[in-house]
């Protein structure tokens, strides 16, 4: 688990700070589980980017968008979260809502416009096939793309449902061979990278 302390850097106007800080109580106060999943997403999402030599500005708005990326919860009912992986198709149709929700939250925070697509678009596969638009490759945000992976991988080994939590090695594995099918092969690698720092390049050139 990586433990990087929370700041808000971005943005920085008190109100703006406020909003952010009403949003994650809310979240808290749904299901706390995840609440700690959001900040898990957070440390995994900085490590990421830094990584990859993204802007200060641009982890610190990446930082908060995945902070904030499952806000689209409060809007989904606790009998459906608290089945998530098992859905019927009606129940995955209501669950797939919460990006569109979450990033409608943030729709008049002129402020959080970046912030808005990051959320909207981090269920969407580098292979076109994730919602809620279908984007694929580039065309998905980056911020989106690096929240996929972090998301991805901290839910698998801390599932907000019970009795299906997989190990670290089975949660890298499946990263790697995903790479390229549902997440950006860079962004994979540059996850591994800051997730075991002591990995050599050619390890983890190796996933790809």
């Amino acid at each position: 688990m990586l433990t990087i302390p929370q700041f808000l850097e971005f943005p920085s106007d008190e109100d703006s700070l406020e909003t952010i800080e009403f949003f994650l109580k809310m979240l808290e106060k749904k299901n706390k589980a995840l609440y700690l999943h959001s900040q898990q997403v957070a440390n995994y999402s900085v490590s990421t980017a830094a990584k990859m030599g993204l802007p200060l500005a641009e982890v610190a708005c990446i930082k908060t968008a995945a902070l904030l990326h499952d806000i689209g919860h409060l809007a989904i009912p606790n009998t459906i979260l608290v089945k998530y992986p098992y859905l019927s198709t009606r129940e995955f149709s209501t669950y797939k809502n919460h990006a569109l929700a979450g990033s409608s939250m943030l729709e008049n925070v002129p402020e959080f416009s970046h912030i808005m697509k990051i959320i909207l678009h981090h269920h969407e596969n580098w292979d076109g096939t994730g919602y809620p638009k279908r984007l694929k490759g580039v065309n998905i945000p980056l911020g989106s793309r690096i929240i996929a992976v972090a998301n991805y991988y901290d839910r698998t080994i801390n599932p907000c449902t019970q009795n299906w939590q997989k190990s670290h090695t089975i949660a890298v594995k499946e990263l790697r061979n995903l790479a390229g099918i549902h997440f950006d092969p860079d962004v994979v690698q540059a996850f591994l990278k800051a997730l075991t720092p002591n990995i050599s390049s050619n390890e983890t050139n190796a996933i790809i």
